[in-house]
């Protein structure tokens, strides 16, 4: 082995991993952290979750938290060959807004149709296979803003409806309330994943991948105005509000899912500041 490469062997076996990481340390947040580049990283828990993600070649990656994080969890940092770093992380629980909702005839409850499961099938299909797919790209370094502006915030994630005792899915994204035909603006650079005008849930619906394993999801839309594989700027037009799917009024419904693994607080990404990982 030559000196130089002795040296640089040496150096990466020394250097500190232990990250930097700037965000919220709550259910639902995301952390925009630094390490050393290509580092690895796990993050756990003692109930059994364990996630693993790669740094970039700048040694950036972003961090996110499930809606029902655990209390306690660790992050453990390790550099290409070299020395470990494992953080303890406390992750402050969030009071969500519980609706309980009781003497609902059963089919008010869940009630489905053959024409309506073969629907709901195919367009989980299609979901699946959009997540799955990534994209090479930094483009949530720019930072997020809304994808409609002055709107009223008519859903909060994490919310839940309880139905006759039966806890149905949490709502994991926000509700803009503003009218049908309102344009919908990319919230953040990225790459359309799936452009699908009728899913079922969701009715028109787009997904936008921002690199880092964060993709936008935007449903309940009257029109697109992208196609699968198109390449956004922050600003762009998407599409336009509606009342598609299983939508009660015109709203538009954006949810950020992180790494394909649970939803994360859209309202954590507009408030991160992402400048130190730029």
């Amino acid at each position: 082995m030559s000196l130089l490469a002795a040296l640089a062997m040496f150096i990466a076996n020394s250097a500190d991993p232990t990250p930097v990481c700037h965000g919220a340390y709550e259910q639902g947040a995301l952390l925009a952290c630094r390490t050393l580049p290509d580092a690895t990283i796990t993050i756990s828990d003692a109930r059994g979750f364990q996630a693993h993600l790669t740094a970039d070649a700048k040694g950036r990656f972003v961090l996110g938290f499930s809606r029902d994080a655990a209390p306690n969890m660790t992050l453990r940092v390790c550099a290409p060959g070299g020395s470990c770093a494992s953080l303890p992380l406390a992750i402050a629980a969030h009071d969500y807004k519980i609706e309980r909702i009781d003497g609902l005839p059963p089919g008010k409850v869940s009630s489905f149709t053959e024409t309506q499961l073969a629907h709901i099938r195919k367009s989980s299909v299609r979901k699946k296979t959009a997540f799955a797919t990534k994209v090479s790209v930094d483009d949530f370094l720019a930072g997020f803003s809304r994808p409609v502006e002055g709107a009223r915030i008519s859903g909060f994630y994490g919310s839940q409806r309880v139905l006759n005792g039966e806890p149905k899915r949490p709502h994991m994204g926000m509700d803009f309330a503003v009218p049908k035909g309102t344009p919908i603006a990319a919230p953040a650079d990225g790459v359309v994943t799936l452009a699908a005008p009728d899913l079922y849930f969701e009715g028109g619906t787009v997904f936008l991948d921002h690199g880092q394993g964060l993709v936008s999801v935007f449903m309940h839309m009257s029109a697109l105005d992208v196609k699968d594989g198109q390449r956004v700027q922050k600003g762009e037009v998407l599409g336009k509000v509606g009342a598609t799917g299983r939508a009660t009024g015109a709203h538009l419904h954006w949810s950020l899912k992180w790494r394909n693994r649970y939803y994360v607080n859209p309202d954590a990404a507009l408030s991160l500041d992402l400048s130190p990982l730029r």
